[in-house]
C-alpha cells in the first residue's frame, strides 16, 4: 500500500486552503476584509476553522509524510496501520504500526506511533506511543513524554522546519520500554490493591460517589465490574489485572461507534491514563515503586 492509498482508505485524501475572511455590510450592502481568515476543506467547501494570518497548512500528505519520515524507512508497516478525522475533518490521526514488539506480563505487545494534529488551529502536531495487547486486544495510547518539545509544533512558520527535528526512534523506543516497565512492575507489585482502591479506580467509568445513581450508572458499574474481575482472575489479582480490566471496558464495552478515537484522543485516552496515574501513586504510597 502507498500513501496515497493510505490516505484515501481513511477518508484524508483531501486538501485543505486558507482563505480570507470577508464581512457583508448591510448598510450600503458590500463586502469588507478583515485580519482574519478560515481554513476550508477544498473537497467539500465546509469551512473548518477561523485562524489568524500567522497559521500555516499543513495538507495531510505533508503531515503523513513527516510521521513516517520520523519513524524511519523499514521502522513501520502501512498495511496494518490507520488513519482518519473526527470533528468534519477538523482533527486528524495517524496510527502507524511499529515493527517492534514490546515484553508485556506474561504476553507480547503489538506497537504503534501515533500523531495527532488539526486543521482549524485547535491542535498542535504531536505523537504518542499506544500499545496493544494480543490477548484481548486492549488499547493504551499515551502522549510522548518529549521533555524537550521537540516534536510538539504549532500550525506557525516553525512547523516547515519540523523535519529538521531528527527522528523520532529513540523517544519512540524510550517510552515505550518505560511503559512495558510499568506494566511488569504492576504485575509483579507484592502489594494487593485494595478493595476500597479498586473501587475508586472504577469510580473513573461509574462514580459510586455521586448523589444520584441513575440506571445507567448501575448498568455501566455492572458492566465494568464484570471487565475487572475477569482480568483480574486471568491476569492475576494485581495492579495490572486491575488497568486491563479498565481498558477491556474502553476498549470493548462502551457501545460507542467512535471507540477507536475515543480511546486515542478523546475521554477513554484521559481515563486510562488518570487510572495509571492512580496507580502509580498507590504503588508509591505501598513501596512498590521508588
Amino acid at each position: 500500500m502507498n500513501q496515497e492509498q493510505f490516505l484515501a482508505n481513511g477518508g484524508l485524501d483531501f486538501t485543505v486552503s486558507k482563505r480570507k475572511i470577508w464581512y457583508n455590510d448591510p448598510v450600503i450592502d458590500d463586502f469588507h476584509s478583515t485580519s482574519f481568515y478560515c481554513t476550508v476543506n477544498d473537497t467539500t467547501s465546509e469551512a473548518l476553522g477561523p485562524v489568524r494570518s500567522a497559521y500555516t497548512v499543513k495538507q495531510n500528505s505533508e503531515l503523513l509524510k513527516i510521521v513516517l519520515d520520523k519513524m524511519g524507512q523499514g521502522n513501520y508497516n502501512l498495511e496494518e496501520s490507520k488513519c482518519g478525522s473526527f470533528d468534519h475533518g477538523r482533527k486528524v490521526y495517524f496510527f502507524i504500526k511499529y515493527v517492534t514488539q514490546s515484553a508485556w506480563p506474561g504476553e507480547q505487545s503489538e506497537n504503534f506511533v501515533y500523531a495527532l494534529s488539526s486543521h482549524d488551529g485547535s491542535q498542535r502536531l504531536v505523537f504518542g506511543v499506544c500499545s496493544q495487547i494480543h490477548s484481548c486486544s486492549n488499547m493504551f495510547g499515551v502522549l510522548m513524554n518529549d521533555k524537550e518539545k521537540s516534536h510538539v509544533i504549532k500550525h506557525t512558520k516553525r512547523i516547515e522546519n519540523i523535519d529538521a527535528n531528527g527522528s523520532l526512534q529513540r523517544l519512540v523506543n524510550d517510552n515505550l520500554a518505560g511503559v512495558a516497565s510499568l506494566m511488569r512492575k504492576m504485575h509483579e507489585s507484592n502489594h494487593i490493591p485494595t478493595e476500597r482502591f479498586i473501587s475508586d479506580v472504577k469510580d473513573l467509568i461509574a462514580n459510586s460517589q455521586s448523589s444520584r445513581l441513575t440506571q445507567s450508572y448501575h448498568q455501566k458499574r455492572e458492566t465494568l465490574d464484570t471487565c475487572v474481575s475477569n482480568e483480574m482472575r486471568d491476569k492475576g489479582h494485581s495492579y495490572y489485572g486491575l488497568f486491563n480490566g479498565i481498558t477491556n471496558y474502553l476498549t470493548h464495552q462502551t457501545g460507542r461507534e467512535d471507540a477507536f478515537t475515543y480511546n486515542l484522543a478523546g475521554k477513554g485516552s484521559k481515563i486510562s491514563v488518570k487510572a495509571v496515574q492512580m496507580i502509580v501513586e498507590d504503588m508509591k504510597m505501598h513501596g512498590c515503586l521508588n
